[in-house]
């Protein structure tokens, strides 16, 4: 069964997981390490969530999306359990930070999983393993979403380094 139509019926704002006050924290925190990033708020970050599992875990289906990889009323779910669980292939731990060591050229997006904060960067090589060890469950990925990298904070758990399938 492919993911997308379902999915499609599911694109809804998430409302909940995070207050302004926190987004508006985790922010300034982003800017504090990467000042060019700036917030988006053209389209709900739910939208960029499921191209970013139809770009990274193509033959994923909708049930296993939903209860896994997307925030749902009770559950803080994190797109990077595409990777955990397997639904997907990925590089990890050190091959993964060694294909993710020069960050990404060009424009890219960074997800803070946790508040379901997304930014954009011009520049994706101002991006490190090194530095994104300041945050937890954060998601770094091209504009043209053919690469991605995850930084979970778990130890045994990631990193995680996927090029988009054609």
């Amino acid at each position: 069964m492919a993911m997308l139509p379902m999915l499609q019926r599911e694109i809804v704002e998430n409302k909940g997981w995070a207050t302004e006050e926190e987004l508006s924290a985790a922010y300034n925190r982003l800017t504090k390490h990467f000042p060019e990033a700036k917030r988006i708020s053209d389209m709900p970050v739910r939208e960029y969530m499921i191209k970013w599992l139809r770009s990274f875990a193509p033959d994923m289906i909708f049930s296993e999306a939903k209860a896994f990889c997307l925030p749902r009323h009770l559950f803080k779910n994190y797109l990077w359990h595409a990777f955990s669980y397997q639904k997907t292939d990925s590089l990890i731990e050190e091959d993964a930070d060694e294909k993710f060591a020069g960050g990404f050229e060009g424009e890219c997006y960074v997800l803070l999983n946790d508040e379901n904060l997304l930014c954009t960067v011009p520049d994706g090589t101002v991006f490190s393993p090194e530095k994104l060890k300041e945050f937890n469950n954060i998601i770094v990925f091209k504009k043209d979403f053919s690469e991605t990298y995850v930084y979970t904070g778990k130890e045994d758990c990631g990193p995680f380094y996927k090029a988009a399938e054609e």
